[in-house]
């Protein structure tokens, strides 16, 4: 099974009706490479696994927004993105996007829409980003299957005058026909990618 199946890594999900909730699993460490750590456990309403990756980069707040606001630029540091454009911006720190992702053959390429919002904490020293896809707003493509949930949260923490925490927080069901043990089975790849390609992003704004 090609690795490109754990594509849906960077950018979020909704809410959709789910599994009944059971007892939250703790996080289980599954890479430590390049300063990412990159953990698993069982969702509490989901057979997918929920990913957490916390990592630490140079750089300022205002230049991790900037990317991540940067949705028609997705393609060059998220894993397995073969497209992303703006749809909607309202204000500043919001705005829908659409992406289509890349699945391996004979699997059906994802697509999404999502919604995001960006917001700093008073003081400056905290940025959240949230993302959450629209399922049901807007009509599916024949060629590709509907990502059906997809959330993520990003917490950057200013921890000195050029340095960033970030942790990372992934929930999400690829849709289709992809077995979640296989899908479970893969699941570090993706964001390992496009991580170090965000660390070399930030590192690039601060030469």
């Amino acid at each position: 099974m090609n690795n490109n199946l754990i594509l849906l890594v960077l950018l979020s999900g909704c809410c959709l009706a789910r599994l009944p909730v059971r007892a939250q699993s703790p996080w289980e460490l599954k890479k430590d490479e390049d300063s990412i750590f990159i953990y698993t456990r069982e969702a509490s309403d989901s057979k997918f696994n929920e990913l957490k990756v916390n990592m630490e980069v140079h750089g300022t707040l205002e230049q991790l927004r900037s990317i991540l606001l940067d949705v028609d630029h997705y393609k060059d540091w998220v894993y397995a993105s073969k497209s992303s454009n703006l749809v909607e911006k309202k204000g500043d720190g919001e705005l829908t996007y659409y992406s289509e992702v890349t699945a391996p053959w004979p699997l059906e390429n994802r697509d999404f829409y999502s919604r995001i919002k960006a917001r700093l904490d008073s003081l400056g020293k905290k940025l959240f980003v949230s993302s959450c896809n629209l399922a049901g707003k807007y009509k599916d493509k024949d060629h590709l299957v509907r990502v059906p949930f997809l959330r993520a949260e990003w917490v950057a923490t200013l921890i000195g005058a050029s340095r960033i925490r970030i942790e990372y927080i992934l929930d999400w069901n690829p849709g289709g026909s992809i077995p979640a043990w296989i899908a479970n089975m893969f699941v570090t790849k993706g964001p390992y990618k496009s991580f170090t390609l965000l660390q070399k992003k930030m590192a690039s704004l601060n030469h």
